[in-house]
C-alpha cells in the first residue's frame, strides 16, 4: 500500500465553494458521520488508509493523522460560508455527510440542509460558531478520543491549528472581516463561562532578535511516534 500524504496547510485550499458538496469522482464515498463513526467503520477504514504495518499498533497516532483531515473540510467549509457569504449550516453529525476518496480520506462536505443566512443580532462569535464548536467538532472529538483512545486535547490542537490556518489564508485572499472567527482562539473561555477547547491552540514563540516567531501546537499531534513521519515542524515537545 502506497505511503499516505499527512496534510499540510498547502495540501487543500481553504476558500470554500459549493463544489466542495458534491461528489466528485466515481471513486468517491459519501458516508453519514454517524455511520462513519462507528468502531468497526473506523477500524475497516483505517487499516485501509495506512495498511497493517500501523494499524492497530498506532491506533492513536492514525487517528489524529485522519482526523486532520476532517477539520480541514469542515472548518474551512464553516468558515468561508460564514465570514464571506454570511450563510449558517446544521452541523449536527447526522446533518452531515462526508465524501472519502478511495482510500478513505476525506475529501469534501455535504450538508442535509441549505444554508440559510445568518441573523444580524448572530454578532457573539461563540453563538455564531456554536453549531461548529458544539453540534460537531465536541461529539466527533469526544467520539473519535475514546475510540483512538487519546487525549481530546489532542484533537482539539488540530482543530485550532487547522482554524488559525484557515483564516491566515482567507485573511490573504478576501477583505472580509475575521474578528469573529479569531476570537475562537483568543478567549479563554466562552460568554456562558464554559472554557473555550480552541484558545491558544496555536502560539508564535518569540525567538532571537531577526528571526521570525516560532508558530507552535498547544499539544502534539503525536506524529512522532512513527519513525518515518516524525514531528511536524510545529511541534511543542523540545528536542
Amino acid at each position: 500500500m502506497a505511503s499516505v500524504q499527512l496534510p499540510t496547510k498547502s495540501s487543500q485550499s481553504v476558500m470554500f465553494d459549493e463544489s466542495q458538496l458534491e461528489l466528485r469522482t466515481s471513486a468517491s464515498e459519501v458516508v453519514a458521520l454517524p455511520d462513519l463513526l462507528h468502531p468497526e467503520r473506523l477500524d475497516a477504514l483505517l487499516l485501509n488508509v495506512y495498511g497493517v504495518t500501523l494499524m492497530p499498533s498506532h491506533l492513536p497516532v492514525l487517528v489524529s493523522q485522519w482526523a486532520k483531515y476532517y477539520f480541514m473540510q469542515i472548518i474551512s467549509a464553516v468558515l468561508s460560508a460564514s465570514l464571506l457569504e454570511g450563510r449558517h449550516y446544521a452541523l449536527h453529525l447526522d446533518q452531515v455527510s462526508l465524501v472519502l476518496d478511495e482510500r478513505g480520506l476525506p475529501v469534501g462536505i455535504r450538508f442535509v440542509e441549505e444554508g440559510s443566512v445568518l441573523a444580524q443580532t448572530e454578532l457573539d462569535p461563540f453563538q455564531r460558531f456554536g453549531g461548529l464548536l458544539d453540534d460537531n467538532l465536541q461529539p466527533f472529538i469526544t467520539t473519535l478520543s475514546r475510540y483512538g483512545g487519546l487525549a481530546s486535547s489532542v484533537l482539539w490542537s488540530s482543530a485550532g491549528d487547522t482554524l488559525e490556518t484557515c483564516l491566515t489564508e482567507l485573511a490573504a485572499g478576501s477583505h472580509a472581516s475575521l474578528a469573529a472567527g479569531l476570537a475562537l482562539l483568543a478567549e479563554r473561555k466562552r460568554p456562558d463561562g464554559r472554557l473555550n477547547p480552541l484558545y491558544q491552540t496555536v502560539t508564535f514563540i518569540k525567538q532571537a532578535e531577526d528571526a521570525e516567531p516560532r508558530r507552535q501546537r498547544k499539544a502534539c499531534c503525536l506524529s512522532y511516534q512513527v519513525e518515518w513521519v516524525g514531528r511536524c515542524e510545529h511541534c511543542p515537545l523540545h528536542d
